[in-house]
Protein backbone atom coordinates (compact mmCIF):
# COMPACT_ATOMS: atom_id res chain seq x y z
CA UNK A 1 0.00 0.00 0.00
CA UNK A 2 1.80 3.14 -1.21
CA UNK A 3 0.39 3.98 2.06
CA UNK A 4 -0.69 0.77 2.90
CA UNK A 5 -4.19 0.05 4.25
CA UNK A 6 -6.30 -3.12 4.97
CA UNK A 7 -8.21 -2.32 1.73
CA UNK A 8 -5.60 -2.37 -0.80
CA UNK A 9 -4.33 -5.25 0.65
CA UNK A 10 -7.00 -7.65 0.75
CA UNK A 11 -5.64 -7.78 -2.80
CA UNK A 12 -6.05 -7.88 -0.68
CA UNK A 13 -6.47 -7.83 2.91
CA UNK A 14 -13.05 -15.54 6.57
CA UNK A 15 -17.12 -21.75 6.16
CA UNK A 16 -19.65 -23.28 7.05
CA UNK A 17 -21.49 -24.36 10.37
CA UNK A 18 -20.02 -27.09 12.20
CA UNK A 19 -21.28 -30.23 11.36
CA UNK A 20 -21.58 -29.09 7.69
CA UNK A 21 -22.29 -32.23 5.49
CA UNK A 22 -19.57 -32.90 3.10
CA UNK A 23 -21.39 -31.18 0.62
CA UNK A 24 -21.73 -27.55 1.04
CA UNK A 25 -25.29 -27.84 -0.12
CA UNK A 26 -26.87 -30.43 2.05
CA UNK A 27 -28.75 -29.47 5.41
CA UNK A 28 -26.88 -27.16 7.73
CA UNK A 29 -27.33 -28.37 10.79
CA UNK A 30 -30.05 -28.16 12.97
CA UNK A 31 -31.63 -26.77 9.87
CA UNK A 32 -34.70 -28.35 8.17
CA UNK A 33 -34.16 -26.23 4.99
CA UNK A 34 -32.82 -28.39 1.91
CA UNK A 35 -30.81 -25.84 -0.50
CA UNK A 36 -31.77 -26.76 -3.97
CA UNK A 37 -29.30 -26.38 -6.36
CA UNK A 38 -29.76 -24.20 -9.58
CA UNK A 39 -29.42 -25.93 -13.01
CA UNK A 40 -29.37 -22.50 -14.74
CA UNK A 41 -29.56 -18.47 -14.80
CA UNK A 42 -26.59 -16.17 -15.14
CA UNK A 43 -24.95 -14.12 -11.63
CA UNK A 44 -23.22 -11.18 -12.45
CA UNK A 45 -20.53 -10.22 -9.96
CA UNK A 46 -18.49 -7.02 -10.12
CA UNK A 47 -15.28 -7.13 -8.34
CA UNK A 48 -12.23 -5.13 -7.97
CA UNK A 49 -9.35 -5.23 -10.27
CA UNK A 50 -6.34 -6.28 -8.05
CA UNK A 51 -9.21 -9.34 -7.16
CA UNK A 52 -9.54 -10.35 -10.73
CA UNK A 53 -6.93 -12.93 -11.09
CA UNK A 54 -7.43 -14.28 -7.62
CA UNK A 55 -10.93 -14.78 -8.42
CA UNK A 56 -11.75 -16.15 -11.90
CA UNK A 57 -10.82 -19.45 -10.41
CA UNK A 58 -13.60 -19.26 -7.89
CA UNK A 59 -15.76 -18.05 -10.65
CA UNK A 60 -15.05 -21.05 -13.10
CA UNK A 61 -15.58 -23.78 -10.06
CA UNK A 62 -19.03 -22.74 -9.07
CA UNK A 63 -19.97 -23.05 -13.17
CA UNK A 64 -18.13 -26.87 -12.74
CA UNK A 65 -19.95 -26.82 -9.88
CA UNK A 66 -23.23 -25.69 -11.52
CA UNK A 67 -24.00 -26.81 -14.93
CA UNK A 68 -25.89 -24.84 -16.99
CA UNK A 69 -25.20 -21.47 -14.51
CA UNK A 70 -23.09 -18.72 -15.63
CA UNK A 71 -20.82 -15.82 -14.27
CA UNK A 72 -20.66 -12.76 -15.68
CA UNK A 73 -18.36 -10.64 -14.20
CA UNK A 74 -16.80 -6.87 -14.66
CA UNK A 75 -14.14 -5.21 -13.07
CA UNK A 76 -13.99 -2.00 -10.72
CA UNK A 77 -11.43 -0.19 -10.66
CA UNK A 78 -10.64 0.21 -6.81
CA UNK A 79 -9.64 3.45 -6.75
CA UNK A 80 -13.33 4.60 -8.07
CA UNK A 81 -14.86 2.37 -6.54
CA UNK A 82 -17.65 5.01 -5.08
CA UNK A 83 -18.09 6.43 -8.32
CA UNK A 84 -18.58 3.39 -10.16
CA UNK A 85 -20.73 1.75 -8.04
CA UNK A 86 -22.63 5.18 -8.07
CA UNK A 87 -22.64 5.84 -11.72
CA UNK A 88 -24.03 1.66 -12.37
CA UNK A 89 -27.04 2.86 -10.22
CA UNK A 90 -27.81 5.45 -11.35
CA UNK A 91 -27.83 3.87 -15.26
CA UNK A 92 -30.07 1.35 -13.19
CA UNK A 93 -26.67 -1.44 -14.21
CA UNK A 94 -25.79 -2.91 -10.89
CA UNK A 95 -24.62 -6.17 -10.96
CA UNK A 96 -26.30 -9.15 -8.72
CA UNK A 97 -23.64 -8.76 -6.22
CA UNK A 98 -20.79 -6.36 -6.59
CA UNK A 99 -17.53 -6.36 -4.52
CA UNK A 100 -17.00 -3.13 -1.88
CA UNK A 101 -14.61 -2.31 1.25
CA UNK A 102 -15.41 -1.98 4.88
CA UNK A 103 -14.81 2.05 4.53
CA UNK A 104 -17.80 2.31 2.00
CA UNK A 105 -20.01 0.13 3.69
CA UNK A 106 -22.48 2.99 5.39
CA UNK A 107 -22.13 4.80 2.21
CA UNK A 108 -23.38 2.10 -0.23
CA UNK A 109 -25.90 1.08 1.72
CA UNK A 110 -27.51 4.72 1.76
CA UNK A 111 -27.03 5.16 -2.18
CA UNK A 112 -29.10 1.72 -1.89
CA UNK A 113 -26.41 0.07 -4.21
CA UNK A 114 -25.82 -2.60 -1.66
CA UNK A 115 -28.81 -4.67 0.06
CA UNK A 116 -29.18 -5.98 3.36
CA UNK A 117 -28.19 -9.24 4.40
CA UNK A 118 -29.79 -10.23 7.03
CA UNK A 119 -32.50 -11.97 4.25
CA UNK A 120 -29.59 -14.35 3.07
CA UNK A 121 -27.94 -14.77 6.30
CA UNK A 122 -31.38 -15.91 8.30
CA UNK A 123 -32.44 -18.00 5.27
CA UNK A 124 -31.83 -21.23 6.55
CA UNK A 125 -28.59 -22.41 4.97
CA UNK A 126 -25.55 -22.78 5.72
CA UNK A 127 -24.29 -19.89 6.26
CA UNK A 128 -26.24 -18.09 8.83
CA UNK A 129 -25.62 -14.96 11.34
CA UNK A 130 -23.28 -16.74 13.65
CA UNK A 131 -21.12 -18.35 10.66
CA UNK A 132 -18.91 -15.84 9.82
CA UNK A 133 -16.28 -13.59 12.17
CA UNK A 134 -18.37 -11.51 14.11
CA UNK A 135 -15.72 -8.73 14.56
CA UNK A 136 -15.24 -8.90 10.77
CA UNK A 137 -19.22 -8.77 9.84
CA UNK A 138 -20.00 -5.87 12.14
CA UNK A 139 -17.70 -3.68 10.25
CA UNK A 140 -21.18 -4.02 7.83
CA UNK A 141 -23.49 -3.37 10.68
CA UNK A 142 -25.25 -0.01 9.92
CA UNK A 143 -25.23 1.41 13.61
CA UNK A 144 -27.26 4.52 12.04
CA UNK A 145 -29.61 6.32 9.97
CA UNK A 146 -32.16 4.61 7.35
CA UNK A 147 -30.74 0.97 7.77
CA UNK A 148 -29.84 0.94 11.23
CA UNK A 149 -29.11 -2.27 12.38
CA UNK A 150 -29.08 -3.75 8.62
CA UNK A 151 -25.67 -5.91 7.20
CA UNK A 152 -24.53 -4.40 4.33
CA UNK A 153 -21.66 -6.67 3.25
CA UNK A 154 -20.03 -10.25 4.22
CA UNK A 155 -16.45 -10.28 4.69
CA UNK A 156 -14.01 -12.28 2.32
CA UNK A 157 -11.47 -12.23 4.35
CA UNK A 158 -10.28 -12.34 7.91
CA UNK A 159 -7.42 -9.53 7.81
CA UNK A 160 -5.82 -8.61 11.23
CA UNK A 161 -2.18 -7.09 11.59
CA UNK A 162 0.23 -9.91 12.68
CA UNK A 163 3.79 -9.73 13.06
CA UNK A 164 6.63 -10.95 10.54
CA UNK A 165 9.93 -11.78 11.60
CA UNK A 166 12.95 -12.63 9.60
CA UNK A 167 14.19 -16.21 12.04
CA UNK A 168 17.60 -15.24 9.97
CA UNK A 169 18.38 -12.20 11.76
CA UNK A 170 17.28 -12.95 14.83
CA UNK A 171 19.19 -16.19 15.07
CA UNK A 172 22.88 -14.79 13.63
CA UNK A 173 21.91 -12.06 16.75
CA UNK A 174 21.76 -14.94 19.06
CA UNK A 175 17.66 -13.60 19.84
CA UNK A 176 15.14 -15.36 20.88
CA UNK A 177 12.13 -15.04 18.43
CA UNK A 178 9.15 -12.60 19.18
CA UNK A 179 6.93 -14.61 21.72
CA UNK A 180 3.26 -14.25 22.92
CA UNK A 181 5.21 -11.98 26.23
CA UNK A 182 6.15 -9.71 24.01
CA UNK A 183 5.42 -5.95 24.88
CA UNK A 184 5.80 -2.91 23.04
CA UNK A 185 8.77 -1.46 24.97
CA UNK A 186 10.66 -5.53 23.90
CA UNK A 187 9.66 -5.01 20.87
CA UNK A 188 11.88 -1.96 20.43
CA UNK A 189 14.27 -3.41 22.65
CA UNK A 190 15.12 -6.09 20.15
CA UNK A 191 14.16 -3.86 16.86
CA UNK A 192 16.90 -1.60 18.06
CA UNK A 193 19.19 -4.41 18.54
CA UNK A 194 18.78 -5.44 15.14
CA UNK A 195 19.10 -2.52 13.00
CA UNK A 196 22.10 -1.61 11.26
CA UNK A 197 24.00 1.70 10.47
CA UNK A 198 26.03 3.27 8.16
CA UNK A 199 27.06 6.21 10.48
CA UNK A 200 23.51 7.93 10.74
CA UNK A 201 21.79 6.35 7.86
CA UNK A 202 20.50 3.23 8.49
CA UNK A 203 21.26 0.57 6.61
CA UNK A 204 18.68 -2.25 8.06
CA UNK A 205 15.45 -1.54 9.81
CA UNK A 206 14.71 -3.37 12.83
CA UNK A 207 10.83 -2.69 12.15
CA UNK A 208 8.62 -1.53 9.65
CA UNK A 209 5.13 -0.30 10.71
CA UNK A 210 3.16 2.34 8.89
CA UNK A 211 1.97 4.95 11.37
CA UNK A 212 -0.09 6.95 9.75
CA UNK A 213 -2.39 3.89 9.25
CA UNK A 214 -5.65 3.02 11.07
CA UNK A 215 -4.57 -0.33 11.79
CA UNK A 216 -1.41 0.85 13.75
CA UNK A 217 -3.23 4.16 15.57
CA UNK A 218 -6.55 3.04 16.62
CA UNK A 219 -4.97 -0.65 18.15
CA UNK A 220 -2.90 1.85 20.06
CA UNK A 221 -5.73 4.35 21.26
CA UNK A 222 -8.06 1.70 22.75
CA UNK A 223 -5.49 0.18 24.36
CA UNK A 224 -4.65 3.15 26.50
CA UNK A 225 -8.01 3.01 27.61
CA UNK A 226 -9.33 5.61 25.27
CA UNK A 227 -11.43 6.04 21.54
CA UNK A 228 -10.21 8.14 18.30
CA UNK A 229 -13.94 9.35 17.83
CA UNK A 230 -15.39 11.55 20.49
CA UNK A 231 -19.55 11.48 21.13
CA UNK A 232 -20.24 13.55 18.41
CA UNK A 233 -18.59 11.22 15.95
CA UNK A 234 -15.30 14.20 15.26
CA UNK A 235 -11.95 13.20 15.84
CA UNK A 236 -10.20 13.78 18.82
CA UNK A 237 -6.27 13.41 18.75
CA UNK A 238 -5.34 15.75 21.36
CA UNK A 239 -5.46 13.47 24.21
CA UNK A 240 -3.21 12.19 25.87
CA UNK A 241 -3.54 8.25 24.73
CA UNK A 242 -3.43 9.38 20.71
CA UNK A 243 -0.53 11.44 21.51
CA UNK A 244 1.37 8.55 23.02
CA UNK A 245 0.47 6.41 20.28
CA UNK A 246 1.88 8.62 17.96
CA UNK A 247 4.69 9.63 19.89
CA UNK A 248 6.00 6.41 20.90
CA UNK A 249 5.85 5.03 17.28
CA UNK A 250 7.71 8.22 15.70
CA UNK A 251 10.38 8.62 17.76
CA UNK A 252 11.47 5.26 16.47
CA UNK A 253 11.23 6.46 12.92
CA UNK A 254 13.41 9.44 14.16
CA UNK A 255 15.72 6.81 15.44
CA UNK A 256 16.10 5.27 12.38
CA UNK A 257 14.68 2.20 14.67
CA UNK A 258 11.13 1.68 12.45
CA UNK A 259 11.00 2.15 9.10
CA UNK A 260 7.42 3.94 8.70
CA UNK A 261 5.83 4.99 4.51
CA UNK A 262 8.34 6.89 3.16
CA UNK A 263 11.24 4.94 4.17
CA UNK A 264 9.40 1.52 3.62
CA UNK A 265 8.76 3.11 -0.30
CA UNK A 266 12.29 4.01 -0.83
CA UNK A 267 13.15 0.08 -0.06
CA UNK A 268 10.45 -0.46 -2.59
CA UNK A 269 7.50 -0.76 0.00
CA UNK A 270 7.19 -2.73 3.14
CA UNK A 271 7.02 -6.59 2.11
CA UNK A 272 9.83 -5.73 -0.83
CA UNK A 273 11.95 -4.76 1.89
CA UNK A 274 10.77 -7.70 4.37
CA UNK A 275 12.08 -9.81 1.43
CA UNK A 276 15.46 -8.17 0.86
CA UNK A 277 16.58 -7.99 3.95
CA UNK A 278 16.57 -4.53 5.05
CA UNK A 279 13.68 -4.97 7.54
CA UNK A 280 13.79 -7.69 10.21
CA UNK A 281 10.35 -7.18 11.23
CA UNK A 282 7.34 -6.46 9.61
CA UNK A 283 3.83 -5.29 11.00
CA UNK A 284 0.94 -6.11 8.49
CA UNK A 285 -1.61 -8.64 7.16
CA UNK A 286 -2.04 -12.15 6.20
CA UNK A 287 -3.05 -10.90 2.55
CA UNK A 288 0.89 -9.88 2.65
CA UNK A 289 2.02 -13.74 2.59
CA UNK A 290 1.60 -14.56 -0.88
CA UNK A 291 4.05 -11.49 -1.92
CA UNK A 292 6.35 -12.31 1.21
CA UNK A 293 6.78 -15.77 0.51
CA UNK A 294 7.33 -14.52 -3.48
CA UNK A 295 10.35 -12.42 -2.77
CA UNK A 296 12.29 -13.52 0.56
CA UNK A 297 14.67 -16.01 0.68
CA UNK A 298 15.35 -16.15 4.56
CA UNK A 299 13.52 -18.11 6.74
CA UNK A 300 10.50 -16.59 8.46
CA UNK A 301 7.53 -16.67 10.39
CA UNK A 302 4.69 -14.72 12.26
CA UNK A 303 3.67 -13.69 15.81
CA UNK A 304 1.64 -11.39 17.63
CA UNK A 305 1.46 -7.68 17.74
CA UNK A 306 3.16 -7.10 21.01
CA UNK A 307 1.15 -5.79 23.73
CA UNK A 308 0.63 -2.54 24.31
CA UNK A 309 0.26 -1.17 27.89
CA UNK A 310 -0.53 -4.42 28.97
CA UNK A 311 -3.26 -4.81 26.57
CA UNK A 312 -2.72 -7.08 23.08
CA UNK A 313 -4.75 -4.99 20.41
CA UNK A 314 -4.33 -5.30 16.38
CA UNK A 315 -5.50 -3.46 13.35
CA UNK A 316 -8.52 -5.57 11.12
CA UNK A 317 -10.15 -4.59 8.46
CA UNK A 318 -11.85 -6.38 5.16
CA UNK A 319 -13.01 -6.17 1.95
CA UNK A 320 -16.43 -7.76 1.31
CA UNK A 321 -19.22 -8.50 -0.72
CA UNK A 322 -22.70 -7.67 -1.12
CA UNK A 323 -26.19 -8.55 -3.39
CA UNK A 324 -27.44 -5.39 -4.82
CA UNK A 325 -30.84 -4.59 -4.66
CA UNK A 326 -31.50 -5.32 -8.32
CA UNK A 327 -29.98 -8.54 -7.18
CA UNK A 328 -32.26 -9.26 -4.22
CA UNK A 329 -35.06 -8.14 -6.48
CA UNK A 330 -34.21 -10.07 -9.53
CA UNK A 331 -31.82 -12.90 -8.86
CA UNK A 332 -32.36 -14.08 -4.96
CA UNK A 333 -32.41 -17.57 -5.40
CA UNK A 334 -28.92 -17.97 -7.57
CA UNK A 335 -27.56 -15.30 -5.14
CA UNK A 336 -27.77 -17.00 -2.49
CA UNK A 337 -26.68 -20.62 -3.76
CA UNK A 338 -23.63 -18.77 -5.19
CA UNK A 339 -22.87 -17.07 -1.35
CA UNK A 340 -23.41 -20.35 0.53
CA UNK A 341 -20.87 -22.19 -1.77
CA UNK A 342 -18.42 -19.28 -2.05
CA UNK A 343 -18.11 -19.54 2.16
CA UNK A 344 -17.96 -23.22 1.99
CA UNK A 345 -15.27 -25.18 2.69
CA UNK A 346 -15.03 -27.08 -0.34
CA UNK A 347 -15.89 -24.32 -2.60
CA UNK A 348 -14.65 -20.62 -3.05
CA UNK A 349 -12.58 -20.72 0.69
CA UNK A 350 -10.56 -23.76 -0.14
CA UNK A 351 -9.44 -21.83 -3.70
CA UNK A 352 -9.19 -18.66 -1.93
CA UNK A 353 -7.22 -20.33 0.59
CA UNK A 354 -5.02 -22.04 -1.15
CA UNK A 355 -3.07 -19.23 -2.07
CA UNK A 356 -1.72 -18.54 1.27
CA UNK A 357 -3.85 -15.14 1.26
CA UNK A 358 -6.69 -14.75 3.24
CA UNK A 359 -8.18 -16.79 6.37
CA UNK A 360 -11.72 -17.88 5.91
CA UNK A 361 -13.94 -15.14 7.63
CA UNK A 362 -15.75 -18.09 9.05
CA UNK A 363 -15.49 -19.60 12.51
CA UNK A 364 -16.41 -23.19 11.68
CA UNK A 365 -12.89 -22.64 9.50
CA UNK A 366 -10.26 -21.69 11.83
CA UNK A 367 -8.85 -24.55 11.71
CA UNK A 368 -9.20 -26.30 8.73
CA UNK A 369 -6.40 -27.85 6.93
CA UNK A 370 -7.63 -25.83 3.65
CA UNK A 371 -5.27 -23.16 4.95
CA UNK A 372 -3.05 -24.34 8.36
CA UNK A 373 -2.02 -27.38 6.59
CA UNK A 374 -0.53 -24.81 3.63
CA UNK A 375 3.46 -25.52 3.70
CA UNK A 376 5.22 -22.76 5.47
CA UNK A 377 6.24 -20.21 5.82
CA UNK A 378 4.16 -19.28 7.67
CA UNK A 379 4.28 -22.01 10.26
CA UNK A 380 2.53 -20.45 12.81
CA UNK A 381 -0.72 -20.06 11.06
CA UNK A 382 -2.83 -19.88 15.02
CA UNK A 383 -1.95 -16.55 14.93
CA UNK A 384 -3.75 -15.59 12.21
CA UNK A 385 -7.07 -16.85 13.58
CA UNK A 386 -6.39 -15.96 17.01
CA UNK A 387 -5.62 -12.55 16.66
CA UNK A 388 -9.11 -11.48 14.98
CA UNK A 389 -10.07 -11.48 19.08
CA UNK A 390 -7.89 -9.04 19.30
CA UNK A 391 -9.14 -6.82 16.21
CA UNK A 392 -9.74 -3.47 16.77
CA UNK A 393 -11.54 -1.62 13.87
CA UNK A 394 -11.27 1.78 12.32
CA UNK A 395 -14.57 3.39 13.57
CA UNK A 396 -17.31 2.44 10.82
CA UNK A 397 -18.98 5.76 11.13
CA UNK A 398 -15.81 7.23 9.36
CA UNK A 399 -17.14 8.56 5.36
CA UNK A 400 -14.52 7.45 3.18
CA UNK A 401 -14.17 10.97 1.75
CA UNK A 402 -13.24 11.91 5.20
CA UNK A 403 -11.05 9.00 5.59
CA UNK A 404 -8.88 9.85 2.73
CA UNK A 405 -8.31 13.41 4.34
CA UNK A 406 -7.60 11.76 7.39
CA UNK A 407 -4.67 9.75 5.96
CA UNK A 408 -3.14 13.04 4.21
CA UNK A 409 -3.47 15.01 7.73
CA UNK A 410 -1.68 12.32 9.45
CA UNK A 411 0.88 11.70 6.57
CA UNK A 412 1.78 15.41 6.81
CA UNK A 413 1.97 15.18 10.83
CA UNK A 414 4.88 12.43 10.53
CA UNK A 415 6.82 14.57 8.17
CA UNK A 416 6.05 17.61 10.70
CA UNK A 417 7.28 15.47 13.78
CA UNK A 418 10.18 13.67 11.66
CA UNK A 419 11.88 15.67 9.19
CA UNK A 420 11.02 19.30 11.21
CA UNK A 421 10.82 18.24 14.90
CA UNK A 422 7.61 19.90 15.43
CA UNK A 423 6.13 18.43 18.70
CA UNK A 424 3.84 15.56 18.74
CA UNK A 425 1.24 17.19 20.20
CA UNK A 426 1.20 20.14 17.45
CA UNK A 427 1.52 18.04 14.42
CA UNK A 428 -1.59 16.16 15.59
CA UNK A 429 -3.33 19.22 16.62
CA UNK A 430 -3.04 20.55 12.94
CA UNK A 431 -4.09 17.42 11.46
CA UNK A 432 -7.46 17.15 13.93
CA UNK A 433 -8.28 20.79 12.84
CA UNK A 434 -8.36 19.72 9.36
CA UNK A 435 -9.67 16.57 9.46
CA UNK A 436 -12.52 17.58 11.63
CA UNK A 437 -13.38 20.38 9.27
CA UNK A 438 -14.03 17.62 6.78
CA UNK A 439 -16.21 15.57 8.71
CA UNK A 440 -18.60 18.43 9.77
CA UNK A 441 -18.74 19.53 5.74
CA UNK A 442 -19.71 15.49 5.30
CA UNK A 443 -22.07 15.65 8.33
CA UNK A 444 -24.00 19.13 6.67
CA UNK A 445 -23.99 17.85 3.70
CA UNK A 446 -25.85 14.15 5.20
CA UNK A 447 -23.17 11.66 4.71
Amino acid sequence: MSKTTLTQFTPSRRAVLAGLAASPFALAAGSHLAMAQPTSGTLSIAVFDWAEIGVKPVFAAYEAARPGVKIEYSVIPSAELRQALLSRRLANKLPDITYLADIYATQLANAEVTADMRPFLTSGGPIGLNSLAKPFLDQYLITSGPNKDGIFGLPIGADTVVLYYNKKHFDDAGIPYPDDTWTFEKQIEVATQLTQKNGSVTTRYGLAASVPWHATYVPGIEAFGDTLLDENNMYKLQTEAAIKVFTMYWDQVKAGVLASTPQQNQLGGGYQAFGAGTVSMLQSVRALTPLIRSVTTDDWDVAFVPTINGVRKTGMGSIAQAITPPGMANNKELAFDYLNWFYSEDGGMKILAAGYGTVPPVEALYNSPIWTDLPGPPYDNRIFAEAIQYGAMNPTSIPADVQAVVDAELTKAEEAVVLNNVPVADALKAAETVINEAMARVMAAGG
